[in-house]
């Protein structure tokens, strides 16, 4: 199983590419929710990191994919 980043903030990104996690930078709330939704859904993801500001943008579709699955972890790190 993988682990992947999703941040609106290109510094943790580069650090956790640096760490061999797979990030994604996004600015756009709208596309940052529908990525959460895609890699939920995503067998070989074990471990989605969300930043402060990202878990904001969005809660209700983390704390809802968090209550009806095991898999994936959802972790939020802080913004820095």
């Amino acid at each position: 199983m993988r682990m992947v980043c999703i941040s609106k903030n290109r510094d943790i990104c580069v650090g956790l590419r640096l760490a061999g996690v797979q990030e994604f930078f996004i600015k756009d709330d709208e596309q940052i929710k529908n990525k959460i939704i895609e890699l939920s859904k995503d067998t070989n993801v074990g471990i989605i990191n969300v930043t402060e500001e990202v878990y904001q943008v969005a809660k209700e579709i983390i704390d809802k994919i968090s209550d009806i699955q095991e898999l994936p972890l959802i972790v939020t790190i802080p913004n820095s």
